[in-house]
């Protein structure tokens, strides 16, 4: 059983390797995203295919997207929620993400982020993601113009 300290610590590694995930995100440097995942890693991106297994596939699923979006990157993360128990973890979030098209115009839109964390080889690795947009039912559109809500009340 894990001690109350050790998941505090284990907490306030996620949210270090969180904040290295966006900054690398931003940089554009696959290697030092792909460093945090797990080899047996299973993705559900909101982009591409339905799922992706193991972290070659989605090595190269990242290289698309930043082949896709060939300016500069933008990717931060807001309202980070870690829970930590024994050697487990998950995280959410969302994310703004985005990049600038040919004409230096940023181009993004608000997401929903989670990852689930095992602690391996004494760090802690992704083993599983989850990135979504909302849509609309009625008429299929994804909720590009979607903000965080900031209100009285509002969950974050």
């Amino acid at each position: 059983m894990s001690s109350a300290s050790e998941n505090q610590q284990g907490e306030a590694r996620i949210r270090e390797l969180t904040a290295e995930f966006e900054k690398a995100t931003v940089a554009k440097q696959l290697d030092r995203i792909m460093s945090q995942y797990a080899e047996d890693v299973v993705a559900f991106d909101a982009v591409g295919a339905l799922q992706f297994k193991g972290a070659e596939a989605y090595r190269r699923h990242w290289q698309s997207c930043f082949e896709f979006c060939e300016g500069e990157g933008y990717f931060e993360i807001s309202d980070l929620q870690v829970h930590v128990s024994g050697d487990l973890a998950y995280s959410h979030f969302l994310s703004h993400c985005g990049g600038t098209n040919e004409k230096g115009e940023l181009q993004s839109g608000w997401m929903r982020g989670s990852r689930c964390w095992s602690r391996r080889s004494g760090d802690w690795k992704v083993v599983h993601e989850h990135f979504s947009m909302p849509f609309d039912m009625a008429s299929g559109q994804v909720g590009f113009d979607l903000e965080p809500e900031t209100q009285a009340g509002a969950t974050g």
